[in-house]
C-alpha cells in the first residue's frame, strides 16, 4: 500500500510500508528509506516519500512464451529488491513450447517477496504421443509433459480466477493387427498431451514400401490440436488412420506438474 499523497505522513507509516516491525528505529537517512524515496544522497524530507510504495505492481497483458519472470519484471522497471505483486490478466496465456522449460520460471530471487495473481492460463508443454516407425518393430514411446511453473524461492499464488497446469503426458499408441495375415502388431498413433503436445504418426504404404505419415500437431494457444490423416494401403487394402489431436487440459497444480 503506497504512502499517502496528501495529509499527515509519519515515519511510523514509512516503517509499515517497508515491512518493518512496529517500533523499529528509523530515520530519514536510512538506506531503505532513501531507496523508497528515490533520494540516494543529500537533503531528504518526509515530502519525498509521498505516494511512494515499497511494492512493485505490474499486470501482464500480452501472451508470453517461456517467461523468465525475474528478467521480465526488471525490464518493466522493478529494482530487483522491492516486494512484487504481478497479475496475469484474464484471457492471457503463458505457455512453453518445450517440456524441459517451464511456462513461467521465477528466474531468480525476490528479496521482498513475490505474489502472483493469475487470472489467465499458465500451462506447461504437453508430451508427444507414441508411434511406431516404418520397420513395424521399433516403437517410440510417449513423452511426459513439462512443468507449468519453475520455482527459485518462496512465492504466494492467488489462482482463484485462473488456471495453472503442467502439460499432459502423451498418449500411448494402441496395438493390434491391421490385417489377419500381419504377424507384427501395428501401433495406432497416440494423441498429444494437452499444452501443445504432438500426436503420433502412422506409417503407411504397402508392405514393401512404408513411409511415415504426418504428425498430429498441438494447437495454438486456446485452440485444439490438428488431426493428421492419411490413407494407408497395405497389400491392396485401404485403412484410414490418424495422429491424435491434443488431449484434454490438465487440472490444478501439483509438485510434479510445476509447482
Amino acid at each position: 500500500m503506497a504512502l499517502p499523497l496528501t495529509g499527515p505522513i509519519s515515519l511510523s507509516q514509512v516503517n509499515t510500508e517497508l515491512g518493518r516491525a512496529t517500533g523499529t528505529t528509523i530515520s530519514l537517512g536510512d538506506a531503505e528509506v532513501r531507496g523508497l524515496a528515490g533520494v540516494a544522497t543529500g537533503a531528504i524530507g518526509l515530502g519525498a516519500l509521498r505516494g511512494k510504495s515499497a511494492q512493485f505492481t505490474h499486470t501482464i497483458t500480452s501472451h508470453q512464451q517461456e517467461l523468465n519472470l525475474h528478467t521480465y519484471l526488471q525490464g518493466q522497471g522493478w529494482d530487483g529488491t522491492n516486494k512484487v505483486e504481478v497479475t496475469v490478466a484474464s484471457g492471457i496465456y503463458i505457455w512453453s513450447d518445450t517440456t524441459t522449460t517451464p511456462a513461467l520460471d521465477m528466474g531468480g530471487v525476490f528479496p521482498g517477496g513475490l505474489t502472483l495473481v493469475n487470472r489467465g492460463f499458465i500451462m506447461g508443454k504437453g508430451g508427444d504421443g507414441g508411434y511406431q516407425l516404418t520397420d513395424r518393430t521399433s516403437y517410440v514411446a510417449p513423452t511426459s509433459g513439462g512443468p507449468a511453473i519453475g520455482l527459485t524461492g518462496p512465492i504466494t499464488i492467488d489462482n482463484a480466477a485462473g488456471y495453472i497446469g503442467g502439460g499432459g503426458g502423451g498418449g500411448a499408441a494402441s496395438t493390434g493387427s491391421v490385417l489377419a495375415f500381419f504377424v507384427t502388431p501395428v501401433h495406432s498413433p497416440g494423441g498429444g498431451g494437452a499444452g501443445g503436445g504432438r500426436g503420433g504418426a502412422m506409417p503407411y504404404g504397402d508392405t514393401s514400401s512404408l513411409v511415415m505419415g504426418a504428425f498430429g500437431l498441438g494447437g495454438a494457444i486456446g485452440q485444439p490440436g490438428s488431426v493428421a490423416t492419411n490413407s494407408n494401403n497395405f497389400a491392396g487394402e485401404t485403412i484410414p488412420s490418424h495422429g491424435g489431436a491434443g488431449g484434454a487440459g490438465g487440472a490444478g497444480v501439483t509438485t510434479g506438474g510445476g509447482l
